[in-house]
């Protein structure tokens, strides 16, 4: 009974083992982005904010460029 207690604990540690490794073995760096809005919408809403103050005028020509090249915005004050 013994021997298939350590063997249990042994299938189960291997398994928990190869659940962390998993996730890092198969991550190559890359970065993907995944649009969840609209080009429309994001340029309808930087608008907005420029019109309520947010964001200066040249703040918004420069973003509106970025979002015009369909990726991610990833200015100099970008999400740190």
């Amino acid at each position: 009974m013994k021997k298939k207690a350590t063997l249990i604990q042994t299938i189960g540690l291997s398994f928990v083992i190869s659940a962390l490794t998993g996730c890092a073995l198969g991550n190559d760096g890359t970065f993907h982005y995944n649009r969840n809005t609209t080009i429309g919408k994001e340029l309808l809403d930087l608008k907005n904010a420029m019109e309520k103050g947010a964001i200066t005028k040249q703040e918004y020509e420069n973003l509106k460029k970025e979002i015009m090249k369909g990726g991610p915005i990833m200015g100099k004050d970008s999400w740190k």
